[in-house]
């Protein structure tokens, strides 16, 4: 990371923004969200104190104006971006890390933080610490309008909740505090899931800020948050009894399976430190190179003797 390294204080300590000019785009940003998302929350809040209410019925009207309540957060989400790049272009390259990893690295890690998050959640639901209710699906009368509006909803929540926070703050704010401001915006709209999904969401969104920050690869998160977390919408338009639980177990087997190849060579790497990083020899790697300190000294004869040889 360029400069200080540490989560929680500025990357570049050189520099040195105006505090009221930090909190202002902070206030901004926040505004913003509660404009762009005041539907949400106040949806939200409402199945979060209501959660035995009867679904929501939807009609072609309210499933559009829902598309176009999105195509508006995409858009502005966006040009917010676009924005921010042009008037920062000269700081950013001293306030964030080089872009580093692939987009499957990217993917790998945003996925097992997804399955990470619905785990703890899932521990605390059964302890009684945070409450998790599964919603009911939304009576609609356009299963495509549907389906559509949940494979795109990484367009509406990632601009503005993964990389806006990230471009506008970074060098202002440390990273430390961005996630968690990024984190807790977003974990305020799945509060309809109860205290629980506010975990949840708290938990993957702050990974996404996270994953933005070190890769930056905005594509990679709208993606996955459209095709792998809700690809049990499908189900909306699959003729078959069996699809939502077909749904279910691939979207279990990507997240975790995820996890598991992102914890394995960390495990690995804790119970036998150094393994995976032994260093080559001519070539040869692990257990059949020799290291220099295990090469025998040279043997120095006597002249005479070295004459017999």
């Amino acid at each position: 990371m360029v400069g200080n390294s540490s989560v929680w204080s500025r990357p570049n300590q050189s520099m040195f923004p105006a505090s009221i000019v930090s909190v202002l785009f902070v206030l901004g940003m926040v505004t913003g969200w509660l404009l762009l998302y005041s539907v949400s929350i106040l949806g939200a809040l409402w199945r979060m104190q209501e959660p035995n209410a009867p679904a929501p019925v939807l009609s072609v009207s309210d499933q559009l104006a829902d598309l176009i309540a999105l195509a508006v957060q995409m858009s502005l989400g966006f040009i917010a971006i676009g924005l921010t790049l042009v008037l920062r272009r000269r700081t950013l390259a001293t306030v964030l890390p080089e872009r580093h990893g692939t987009a499957l690295d990217a993917a790998i890690a945003w996925c097992a933080a997804i399955a990470g998050a619905s785990a703890v959640v899932l521990v605390l639901g059964q302890l009684g610490i945070a409450r998790f209710d599964f919603s009911v699906p939304a009576v609609v009368e356009s299963p495509w309008l549907a389906v559509a509006s949940a494979l795109a909803t990484g367009l509406r929540e990632e601009p503005l909740l993964a990389a806006l926070p990230v471009l506008l703050l970074a060098g202002r704010l440390p990273i430390g505090w961005i996630v968690v401001l990024a984190a807790t915006m977003r974990g305020l709209l799945y509060v309809y899931f109860g205290f629980g999904g506010f975990v949840w969401a708290f938990l993957w969104g702050a990974a996404a800020v996270w994953v933005y920050f070190r890769f930056r690869r905005l594509w990679v998160l709208i993606l996955l948050h459209g095709l792998v977390m809700n690809m049990q919408a499908l189900d909306r338009v699959i003729a078959d009894d069996n699809a939502a639980t077909i749904l279910q177990w691939c979207n279990i087997l990507v997240l975790f399976g995820a996890l598991l190849y992102w914890l394995v060579p960390r495990a690995l790497d804790a119970v036998l430190p150094g393994e995976s990083e032994t260093p080559s020899v001519d070539g040869h790697t692990g257990s059949d190179a020799i290291s220099v300190h295990e090469v025998p000294p040279t043997v120095r004869l006597p002249a005479e003797d070295a004459d017999r040889v």
